[in-house]
């Protein structure tokens, strides 16, 4: 059984089971010398296949860069004062536009915007109500 055993252990351990420092440096360079090819190929001047340069006149747009038609409009109603409205970062009237919006009423606590077919309702935030301002001439 030990004859056995010895030669299973011969066969399939290796003769030689450490690598020296040597070796593994004779391993490297041969890894980092330059190959030898049969095609000749400058690879300084192979363009990059990850950088696409256009020619000058071709990077310029003629036409005007254009938002989608459907990109979503915010509104900020802040406050009303006199029949006026404070409507993203300005004061409006009726008949005035915002965003491509009319302004078609302005209640004491709602503001009502039209385009085409389009209808939208501002109201004032619920903190806001409570100071709503008349001012009355006279």
């Amino acid at each position: 059984m030990k004859t056995i055993l010895l030669v299973f252990f011969l066969t399939f351990l290796p003769l030689e089971a450490e690598l020296s420092v040597k070796k593994i440096e004779t391993m490297v360079k041969k890894i980092q010398s330059k190959r030898v090819s049969k095609i000749k190929v400058d690879f300084a001047k192979v363009p990059s296949p990850f950088v696409v340069v256009l020619p000058r006149d071709e990077n310029r747009t003629e036409s005007q860069i254009l938002k989608p038609e459907n990109a979503a409009v915010q509104f900020s109603l802040s406050a009303i004062i006199n029949g006026r409205a404070y409507l993203n970062g300005s004061w409006v009237s009726e008949g005035d536009t915002v965003a491509g919006y009319r302004v078609e009423k302005i209640l004491p606590d709602e503001v009502l915007l039209k385009k085409e077919d389009k209808e939208i309702r501002l109201f004032l935030p619920e903190k806001k109500k409570t100071n709503v301002l008349q001012i009355s001439e006279g």
